[in-house]
């Protein structure tokens, strides 16, 4: 009997301070309830990510590393550099940045398509969030045959939907 009391005790303290920290300002269950609650918004960051680089953002995402920053990569003007910068998501900041390799999808898709693109990361962003009635929380560059396309991922009251943005700006929402 006193195991089973104990056991009992030992599980609800725990429910408790679950509730509590579910409940406390700030908490988020998971990157996409941090990202739709970050002050700054993916475009902010995209915006500040590509003044540092000097270039133009290939994908952007939420972390919750180091409690919680946007990370964005940008392709430098010569398209022969990649930098992953990392945003604060409470004041827009950059706070830092890491050398990247080129990936696998620089294979298929050239730097230079992507940097003549007529919608940019920033546009494609806008057109989903418009789609799907939501906040994007993730945002990466991709092909559709020999153009440039976008995949973002977007928070809604229903949940999370995915949408394809391709290079003239046409937004649809995966279902």
């Amino acid at each position: 009997m006193r195991l089973n009391l104990t056991s009992s005790l030992s599980a609800l303290a725990i429910a408790g301070v679950l509730a509590v920290a579910q409940t406390a300002p700030g908490y988020a269950a998971d990157e996409t309830e941090m990202a739709k609650n970050a002050k700054v918004t993916i475009s902010q960051a995209v915006e500040a990510a590509e003044q540092k680089g000097m270039g133009k953002a290939t994908e952007a995402e939420f972390e919750d590393d180091y409690g919680g920053r946007w990370e964005v990569k940008v392709l430098s003007q010569g398209g022969d550099k990649l930098t992953k910068y990392f945003v604060d998501p409470n004041s827009g900041e950059v706070t830092g940045q890491e050398e990247q390799t080129f990936e696998k999808y620089w294979t298929m898709l050239k730097p230079a398509d992507f940097q003549k693109a007529q919608v940019q990361l920033k546009e494609a962003i806008a057109a989903a969030e418009k789609a799907a009635s939501g906040k994007a929380t993730s945002a990466e560059v991709e092909r559709s045959g020999d153009a440039v396309a976008y995949e973002i991922d977007v928070a809604t009251a229903d949940g999370s939907k995915d949408v394809d943005v391709d290079a003239n700006g046409k937004a649809v929402v995966d279902d």
